[in-house]
């Protein structure tokens, strides 16, 4: 059995191992909770992996000051950045998708930061520098909670109105989380939600369901498989061989959580959210005809961009791609929104 792999990164980097650069341990050991004061200065060990990530934009633009630490969510403590960009006229959180960490989305950080939003994102439980069994999770309901608690933290201390960008399992996330949630003024909503190739259910579904309830008794994990998820080759070289943060084995705990959130998504009632979904028609990682089928259903607003031979991992796609996917978002984030 086989999960088609959410990541797979950048880098035009060296050989150079990862484990090399970065001692993942030492960082997550150190992680302190987050400080928007700006009077926090960044330890060696954290410059050394925004830079092994290229998203130490606090040097590459004079108006960005990045700010870094954890948030607390139940027992979790969440890895959480947030890039501070002066002038910002609305702030955009990203949630990222299974297996990947906030290191995999430069590309999408950089857009938001040129289109002159501030930008939150931060890794899921057990992913990235967040604290938690690698990739494990009880039920999707935890992720859930750690987007609204991370929206809680930043209440009033950022620029709104808010915006969303997920991809993948962040768009199950995301979805769950406009459905399921009460709003108050503390937790949102957000006036844009942008998914890219976002997850209902996966492609083989129910190949998925029948191993896993054949194995989960008596084998804990199954090996990830890395697929020609993107157009960069780059980035899925990186992913496979250089990145530290690469999660190499899916728990069988949290393909039950997923079977578990599809009946309960399919469960959920609908919402007026005007989202926009962008997805590519080589995407082999997920069952996207089916997928688009029941975002309608539930968010009958909702508007589809498909981009033609784009595969799953929109967020870091080559640049023919990902240009594709930036012109959907400057005209999904340009349209005038009805007052409320």
């Amino acid at each position: 059995m086989a999960i088609k792999n959410e990541g797979v990164q950048q880098s035009s980097k060296s050989d150079t191992s990862g484990e090399q650069l970065m001692n993942v341990d030492e960082l997550r050991r150190q992680l302190r909770p987050l400080d928007l004061s700006g009077t926090y200065e960044h330890s060696d060990a954290e410059r050394g992996y925004f830079d092994f990530y290229d998203i130490n934009f606090s040097q590459k633009l004079d108006r960005v000051r990045h700010h870094f630490g954890y948030i607390k969510s139940n027992d979790y403590r969440l890895a959480c950045h947030y890039f501070e960009n002066e002038g910002a006229q609305s702030t955009c959180f990203i949630v990222h998708g299974f297996l990947d960490h906030v290191g995999l989305f430069r590309k999408v950080i950089d857009y938001l930061l040129h289109r002159g939003c501030s930008v939150v994102v931060f890794d899921l439980p057990g992913h990235g520098l967040s604290s938690g069994k690698r990739a494990h999770v009880e039920s999707f309901g935890d992720y859930v909670l750690a987007l609204r608690q991370c929206l809680e933290f930043f209440y009033k201390k950022t620029t709104s109105p808010w915006h969303v960008v997920a991809q993948s399992m962040g768009g199950a996330i995301v979805m769950d989380y406009l459905l399921s949630q009460q709003y108050d003024e503390a937790t949102g909503p957000f006036e844009k939600v942008l998914l890219l190739a976002p997850l209902v259910r996966p492609a083989g579904w129910m190949s998925i369901k029948i191993a896993n309830r054949l194995l989960r008794a008596w084998l804990p994990s199954t090996k990830r498989k890395f697929t020609v998820n993107s157009h960069d080759q780059d980035f899925l070289d990186f992913v496979r061989t250089q990145d530290p943060l690469t999660i190499r084995a899916i728990p069988l705990k949290w393909l039950s959580a997923l079977v578990v959130w599809e009946r309960r998504f399919r469960e959920l009632s609908w919402g007026d959210n005007a989202l926009l979904v962008v997805q590519g028609d080589d995407d082999g990682t997920v069952d996207w005809r089916y997928n688009q089928k029941k975002i309608t259903e539930k968010f009958p607003k909702a508007r589809f961009m498909p981009i033609k031979n784009a595969r799953h991992h929109l967020a870091h796609e080559s640049d023919e791609y990902f240009s594709r996917v930036t012109q959907a978002a400057d005209i999904y984030f340009e349209r005038r929104t009805k007052p409320r």
